[in-house]
């Protein structure tokens, strides 16, 4: 890790932005001491406004590979459902070498967006024969070549629908039994140690877990972050009704504890007692505006479950984009079409983009068991760099700048990011990414050649 002190001319901190600040990180990347109106005499000069790095709560990186290779129509109801059978099988080409390569670019993408910190809500465990422990310990490596903090959740997966009924074929190397899933996690946990990445638990869905068995795995996993999809899709509710006379989340709540381990993903089909109960939890919601746009699965009223005290953080999930910004810019706008109102994720008197990024970034950080997502003493040296010289943001005061970046910006608004104290994006580039474009491009090739 990079120990020392960086000067910061503005800085937005937990109770605002602070002029001429002084960070002092120690050889583990925490930061150690913060001063303000402090002098830039010895140390790294960070030349534009500096935020903290947002958080990923939700990332499948495999499908990056089928990023923008889903826009044809093939049927007459295209949906989730015939978008998870292409996904399938383009997961399927992959060897765990393939992944890893794969994984280790999207994951500099994550970061040249914006993004410190990753959740990988992983299940491809069995890729090409893999063992488990062979395709986790190849996305953490991935995540290492990137520089990215992560914090990976295994997923247990035992079915393909409520009752229990068998996998699908397509499905099986997703597979892992309670014994299996709790080994896995006790043995990343050993080979991670502690630094920058943890290690949580994702039993994937209510239609892929038995509810009933989700205290014996929480008492087998007692610690870490535990992330689920839920009321994803209008199918996946009715048919919980069918099965458990209760929608997912009704369902969840009289079985487990929404304590502040729980993250809720998606959860766009909740009902409004739902969403009441959601926000009376210690639980955050994990919401991913631009995958839920692609697949068309609605709006979460993200307004509403706020005004009640409701926590969310955003997620990349299909990585169709990653970028931090665009999530939520596109969680805003769907708001926005929602209400017939504008600014509807702010409150009078405030900025847009300082309150959507600092919710979402402490929430996050929460959500991953993660020590970052406020630039505080005791947090880690995760920050972002904005480009001050740039012509959207030369000569702004701060609060602009970042509205700039949430409302109207590309990825070259930003300048630089640092995870732990250490660079890892300079001039808006991963320096590692291009080693590893051609590998990426010919796998997407393959993909349709495959065709």
């Amino acid at each position: 890790m990079n120990a020392g002190t960086f000067h910061c001319s503005r800085a937005l901190l937990p109770h605002g932005w602070a002029s001429n600040c002084l960070v002092t990180v120690d050889e583990d990347g925490m930061i150690v001491g913060i001063e303000v109106d402090a002098s830039a005499s010895g140390a790294t000069v960070l030349p534009g406004p500096v935020i903290p790095g947002m958080v990923n709560v939700h990332s499948h990186i495999h499908q990056r590979l089928i990023a923008g290779l889903t826009g044809y129509r093939a049927v007459g109801a295209d949906s989730f459902w015939t978008w998870r059978e292409q996904m399938y099988r383009a997961v399927g080409l992959l060897s765990p070498d393939e992944l890893r390569t794969l994984a280790a670019f999207a994951f500099m993408e994550l970061v040249e967006g914006g993004y410190t910190v990753t959740g990988e809500f992983h299940y491809p465990h069995r890729l090409g024969g893999a063992e488990p422990l062979e395709t986790a310990t190849g996305l953490v490596k991935a995540a290492d070549a990137a520089g990215m903090s992560l914090t990976l959740l295994p997923v247990w997966y035992r079915y393909s629908g409520f009752g229990r009924q068998a996998l699908a074929e397509r499905q099986r190397p997703f597979g892992m039994t309670l014994d299996e899933l709790t080994s896995l996690v006790g043995r990343l946990r050993e080979q991670m140690g502690p630094g920058v990445h943890r290690v949580g638990v994702a039993p994937h869905s209510l239609r892929a877990v038995e509810v009933s068995d989700l205290p014996e795995m929480l008492a087998a996993i007692d610690s870490g972050p535990v992330h689920l999809h839920i009321s994803e899709q209008p199918a996946e509710v009715a048919e919980c009704r069918r099965h458990g006379g209760r929608t997912p989340i009704e369902l969840l709540a009289e079985h487990v504890e929404l304590d502040r381990r729980w993250c809720l993903i998606h959860a766009t089909h909740a009902s409004d007692d739902e969403i009441a109960l959601m926000a009376r939890s210690d639980a955050v919601v994990g919401l991913c505006p631009t995958t839920e746009a692609d697949l068309g699965d609605g709006l979460f009223p993200v307004r509403s479950f706020v005004d009640q005290g409701g926590r969310f953080a955003i997620g990349s999930d299909s990585n169709l984009v990653t970028d931090a910004a665009g999530e939520l810019r596109l969680l805003d706008w769907g708001q926005r079409l929602q209400l017939n109102q504008r600014n509807v994720l702010c409150d009078e008197g405030e900025h847009l983009g300082r309150r959507l990024w600092a919710d979402a970034a402490r929430a996050g950080a929460d959500a991953l068991g993660q020590p970052v997502g406020e630039l505080a003493v005791g947090r880690r040296a995760d920050w972002v760099v904005l480009d001050a010289a740039h012509p959207l943001l030369e000569g702004l005061d701060a609060d602009y700048q970042l509205d700039t970046l949430v409302l109207a910006g590309a990825r070259d608004l930003i300048d630089q990011v640092w995870i732990a104290g250490r660079q890892q994006v300079s001039n808006g580039r991963h320096p590692s990414r291009a080693e590893l474009a051609p590998e990426v491009a010919r796998l997407r090739r393959r993909l349709l050649e495959a065709d």
